[in-house]
C-alpha cells in the first residue's frame, strides 16, 4: 500500500520489455533501465527514444527503441551496442555534445563510455571505485546535471555501495565538475530504516516543488521490493537512517513483489517511471503519474523554481 506522502501517486501501467521477446537477453532477465531522448542530437535516429537493457550479470547492454515513450519498443539488430558492462546509466552531456554511458563490469567500480550516436562506444575509465570509500562495491549508477554549490560542481552520482563494517547497503553520493572526473563521498547519503532489511537498491534523484527526494527500492523481496524515497536538503547532506520514509509503489503480485533500478522521465504533463520488476523473469515495467501540482500546494512552492533562489529546478526527463 502507498503511504500518502508529497510526491505524485504512480499507478502501475504493464510491461515495456519483456526478455522472453528479445533475440539478445543472454540470461533471460533485464535490470536496470536507461531511457533517453535522441531528438536534436543526432541525424536520422532509429527512433525518438532509446531504452538501454542489460541483463544482471556482466554481459553487455542491448538497445530498443520507439516513436513512443509507453512503446512498443523493437529491439535494435546489432545488439549488443556495448559488451561487457551491467546496469546502463546514459546521459547526453550538453557541453561535450556526447552521450555518456555508465556501467559496471565488476561490482567493485562504475565506467564510463562515451557515444556520438548512441549506438557505437569509446571507453574513457574508471568514474568511481569502492576502493576510494571502503565498501564492498560502488555500482548502479544514476547521474544527472545538478550543481552542489558547497563543491563547485555540476554533476552528481547516486550509487549503491555495501557498508561492510554495518552490514548495510547505502546510498552513496559523489560529484563531478564535468561529468567525468568524481569525487566520492566517505559518509552515505542514505542508509536503511527500520523494516528495510538492511538494504536499499538502485536509488535515483527526484526533484519535486522545490524540495529534493531519494527514490530507492527497499530489500522487502529478492534484492528490491517496494519503490520508497526520502527527503533530502538544497546541498543533499547525508540523513544516514533518519528521515521518514514513503513508500511510492508497491508492485503488484504479478511482479512478485518486486521493483528493482526504477528511474523517472518527465514527458509533458506526465512522470514515468521505468523500472524492472518482477522475478521468472525479470523484466521491464512501467508506471506513471500526473506532473500537474497540486493545486492545494501541500508539497511547497510551485513547481520549477527553487524556493529562494527562484532558478529553474531541474525535473526528471528524457536525458
Amino acid at each position: 500500500m502507498r503511504a500518502a506522502g508529497p510526491l505524485p501517486e504512480f499507478t502501475y501501467k504493464g510491461i515495456a520489455l519483456d526478455p522472453r521477446r528479445l533475440s539478445w537477453a543472454p540470461t533471460g532477465e533485464l535490470e536496470h533501465p536507461s531511457l533517453i531522448k535522441m531528438e536534436g542530437r543526432v541525424k536520422n535516429p532509429l527512433g525518438r527514444y532509446y531504452l538501454y537493457y542489460a541483463p544482471h550479470k556482466h554481459v553487455g547492454i542491448g538497445l530498443a527503441y520507439s516513436d513512443n515513450i509507453e512503446g512498443p519498443w523493437k529491439e535494435y539488430p546489432g545488439n549488443p551496442v556495448l559488451k561487457g558492462p551491467a546496469a546502463p546509466d546514459i546521459r547526453w552531456i550538453q557541453e561535450k555534445g556526447k552521450f555518456y554511458m555508465w556501467g559496471h563490469r565488476s561490482n567493485s567500480r562504475s565506467e564510463l563510455w562515451t557515444s556520438d550516436d548512441g549506438l557505437h562506444f569509446d571507453y574513457k575509465g574508471i568514474s568511481i571505485s569502492a576502493g576510494n570509500i571502503g565498501t564492498k562495491n560502488a555500482s548502479y549508477t544514476r547521474v544527472y546535471e545538478y550543481p552542489l554549490k558547497e563543491y563547485g560542481s555540476r554533476y552528481i552520482m547516486l550509487y549503491s555501495g555495501l557498508l561492510v563494517q554495518k552490514g548495510i547497503r547505502c546510498v552513496w553520493l559523489a560529484h563531478s565538475k564535468d561529468a567525468e572526473n568524481w569525487t566520492q563521498l566517505k559518509t552515505p547519503l542514505v542508509e536503511p530504516a527500520a523494516g528495510e532489511n538492511d538494504g536499499m537498491y538502485c536509488a535515483s534523484f527526484f526533484p519535486w516543488q522545490g524540495r529534493n527526494f531519494i527514490v530507492y527500492q527497499d530489500h522487502t523481496s529478492t534484492r528490491g521490493g517496494n519503490v520508497k524515497y526520502v527527503e533530502v536538503d538544497r546541498e543533499l547532506h547525508p540523513v544516514g537512517s533518519k528521515g521518514e520514509r514513503f513508500v511510492l509503489l508497491d508492485p503488484p503480485t504479478a511482479l512478485n513483489d518486486r521493483y528493482r533500478s526504477a528511474e523517472f522521465y518527465r514527458e509533458g504533463d506526465t512522470f514515468y517511471m521505468i523500472s524492472g520488476g518482477g522475478s521468472k523473469p525479470r523484466m521491464y515495467v512501467f508506471a506513471t503519474a500526473s506532473a500537474v501540482p497540486d493545486p492545494g500546494g501541500k508539497a511547497g512552492t510551485r513547481e520549477g523554481f527553487r524556493e529562494k533562489a527562484g532558478e529553474q529546478e531541474p525535473r526528471p526527463q528524457p536525458r
